[in-house]
Parts: structure tokens; C-alpha cells; sequence
């Protein structure tokens, strides 16, 4: 008994740290430390470095031409703005319709299949310029965003800069509000662990780095996931910028959503292993308390969660007190909302809360999953859209 009351506790403890606790420390230690100001003007046109936008592509013939024509309205100059897209396998009409735009600024590299990762590699041995910046298709840049991110740059210090990545349209006057709570978590956690100097994690949907910086990836792991790491391996530090905004538009289909985060797991677990000694306390002991904190312990979650919910059931079981009751009634409530959301949403009859509780679940599911293929000897390359 005195057991399961430790494991209740403990993992209960841990899933607080994780998606709560955490972001309160990391406030607090940001409250007695004073913020780096990277954020350096540059007001003369002489003053902005030559970039490169590298699009990654995989038939993208519904969104490529407004994705260009976003990129191509950015606010830079134009004698120092390239964009390099890098059609990996494309069947349809996608690298029929770059070459239709007839655009100097815009170069198309074709590659047979390499798989996402691989396909920037390649790209890479084509950008000279000192930054390049890595986008997806399917992402809508705010104006400002490349003056945004480079600005940080001037600071020799700054490797990567990310930007802040909001689900909903442009055009919406209240983005936020389309977000859900894990999400605007992330964003709080990446804020205040740039602050701190302790960033290692970045968006592969919208991040520029100095091309100096740029280490050649494992094709079996995300620019996202293995960029940052190399950055800060270099003592150089991840900037997040929430005023460099780009728009995603929220997935609807859960089996997509489900297979998505399996992936993006599977090769952030494989990939920051990868990098094991920034775990290692001793020698990087920032790096090492975000990355625990903010990565590996998220991705156990379910493990945590599973444990306090079979505990604290076994104590229920085995008595039933009212100390027991608090202690699984949370576990309780939340598997049957989200049990209530997946039935009546398949009646289109949505009940107020239970869609938080669901994706929570979801989003621990996939975390498993990704887990336990990881630790299977998984591999994904080929590259995917869904």
C-alpha cells in the first residue's frame, strides 16, 4: 500500500513539473534575471545580410504559389532575398507552377525522393548566403518576419533565431484564441528559456539560421529537432522571437493529428539522444535541466500519467476513503471526458471541456507510440505531408 502511495504521488508530482510547474520556475528564475537584448536595430538597407528562404517541398500544388507569393512580399530587400525550393519527388504540378512564376529571386532544386531531411542537405550545398531561413508550404509568414528574425543576428552570439508559431489565419483579429492550451504552454516555455539562454528547441515550420552554423543532419531525424542541439553544441545560443509571427491552420482530423505527432516524436526522441551529452548535468547544466524538463519528461508523460492513474485506482480498490477519492477522481474525470468527446463527436454534439481532456490524451498517445518506435529502432525518411 505504502507503494502505491508513492507511486501516485511521485508520478503526480511529475506530470505537475511537466505541464505546469516547470513554466512557474522558469518565471520565477526569469524574475531575478535580467533579459538579453539580441533584439539590435538596423535601420539602413546597407545593414541586412543576404538570406536564403529554403522551401522544402513534396507536392504542394495547392498551396505553392501563395506560399511564394507570401515569401516574395516579405519586407526586405529584394537584392538580398533568395528562395531555394527544394521539390523532393514531387508527382504533380509543383515544380511546374515555381517555374510558371518566371522569378529570378526563386530557384527550384529537383530531388528524387531523398526524403525531407536529405533534400535539405542537398539544398544546403547550394546557399552561400550567411543566413537561411527553413519554412514548410503550408506556412503564411507575417511581413516582418524576416526582419524580425535576422535582426537578432547582429548579435555574433545568436546561432538560430525561431519564431512564434500561431494556429488560425492572418486575418483573424484574435489568433490566440484559436490555440489550445498546449500551445500557448510551448510558447510560453520558449519565451522564457530564451530569456534564460537555455533554449534547444525550435519550429522546423519558420526559423533562420547563421549558415556558418549548420551542421549536416541524419536523414532520419527533423531540422526541428536536431538544429538547435547542433547550435548550442557550438556555444551558440536559440533565440525566440514572439514578435516573428507565421500562421498554421489547425489539423481537424484526429488520425492525421495522431500520426503526425507519433512521427515528430519518434524522431525528437531519436534525434536529441543523439546529442546525449547536453543531458549530461555536469557539463551543460542549463541545457540539460530544459531539455529534461521541457523534452524527455514530456514524452514520458504517459508513462507518469499511467502509473498514477493504475495506482491510485489499486488504492481505490483496495479501500475506499476520501484522501483515495481526491487522489483518482482527476484520473478518473479526465479519461472519461475525453471518452465523452470521441462519442459525441462523432455525433457532432460537443460537450463544453471534454475536447481539452481529449487532446491531452491524444497528445500523451502519440508520445508513447513515438516512444516506444524510437526505442524499437524505428526510422523515418521518406518525406511525408501528413
Amino acid at each position: 500500500m505504502i507503494v502505491l502511495w508513492g507511486i501516485a504521488i511521485a508520478a503526480t508530482l511529475a506530470l505537475c513539473w511537466i505541464y505546469g510547474g516547470y513554466g512557474v520556475f522558469l518565471q520565477l528564475l526569469c524574475t531575478r534575471s535580467r533579459q538579453r537584448n539580441s533584439q539590435l536595430d538596423a535601420s539602413s538597407e546597407e545593414e541586412w545580410p543576404d538570406v536564403t528562404i529554403l522551401l522544402t517541398v513534396h507536392n504542394e500544388a495547392r498551396v505553392i504559389q501563395q506560399r511564394l507569393s507570401n515569401l516574395l512580399a516579405l519586407e526586405y530587400p529584394a537584392d538580398r532575398l533568395q528562395i531555394v525550393v527544394a521539390s523532393d519527388g514531387s508527382t504533380d504540378a509543383t515544380c511546374s507552377l515555381v517555374r510558371a512564376l518566371n522569378e529570378p529571386r526563386i530557384r527550384l532544386l529537383e530531388y528524387a525522393g531523398l526524403g525531407k531531411t536529405a533534400a535539405q542537405n542537398a539544398a544546403m550545398q547550394h546557399v552561400s548566403s550567411e543566413i537561411v531561413a527553413f519554412t514548410d508550404a503550408d506556412i503564411l509568414f507575417n511581413p516582418l518576419w524576416l526582419k524580425q528574425v535576422v535582426r537578432h543576428f547582429r548579435d555574433p552570439e545568436v546561432g538560430a533565431v525561431d519564431g512564434r508559431l500561431c494556429y488560425g489565419s492572418p486575418a483573424v483579429a484574435q489568433v490566440q484564441a484559436s490555440q489550445g492550451r498546449y500551445w500557448l504552454y510551448e510558447m510560453k516555455l520558449r519565451r522564457l528559456e530564451s530569456r534564460l539562454g537555455i533554449l534547444a528547441v525550435l519550429s522546423g515550420a519558420g526559423f533562420a539560421l547563421r549558415r556558418s552554423a549548420f551542421v549536416p543532419m541524419d536523414p532520419a531525424i527533423g531540422e526541428d529537432c536536431i538544429v538547435p542541439l547542433d547550435v548550442v553544441s557550438q556555444g551558440l545560443l536559440v533565440v525566440h522571437d514572439p514578435e516573428a509571427v507565421h500562421f498554421d491552420e489547425f489539423e481537424t482530423d484526429t488520425g492525421v493529428t495522431l500520426r503526425r505527432r507519433v512521427r515528430m516524436t519518434l524522431r525528437n526522441w531519436q534525434g536529441t539522444w543523439q546529442r546525449s551529452r547536453l543531458l549530461n548535468p555536469l557539463r551543460h547544466p542549463g541545457y540539460a535541466f530544459a531539455l529534461w524538463s521541457h523534452k524527455i519528461l514530456r514524452w514520458l508523460s504517459p508513462v507518469f500519467l499511467l502509473a498514477a492513474t493504475a495506482s491510485a485506482a489499486g488504492l481505490l480498490l483496495l479501500q475506499a476513503t476520501v484522501p483515495r477519492l481526491l487522489l483518482a477522481g482527476p484520473y478518473a474525470a479526465l479519461f472519461l471526458a475525453a471518452a465523452f468527446h470521441l462519442l459525441f463527436e462523432r455525433r457532432r454534439r460537443l460537450l463544453p471541456g471534454t475536447g481539452a481532456a481529449y487532446s491531452f490524451v491524444l497528445a500523451n498517445t502519440a508520445f508513447i507510440i513515438g516512444v516506444a518506435k524510437a526505442l524499437a529502432g524505428w526510422q523515418i525518411r521518406a518525406y511525408r505531408n501528413t
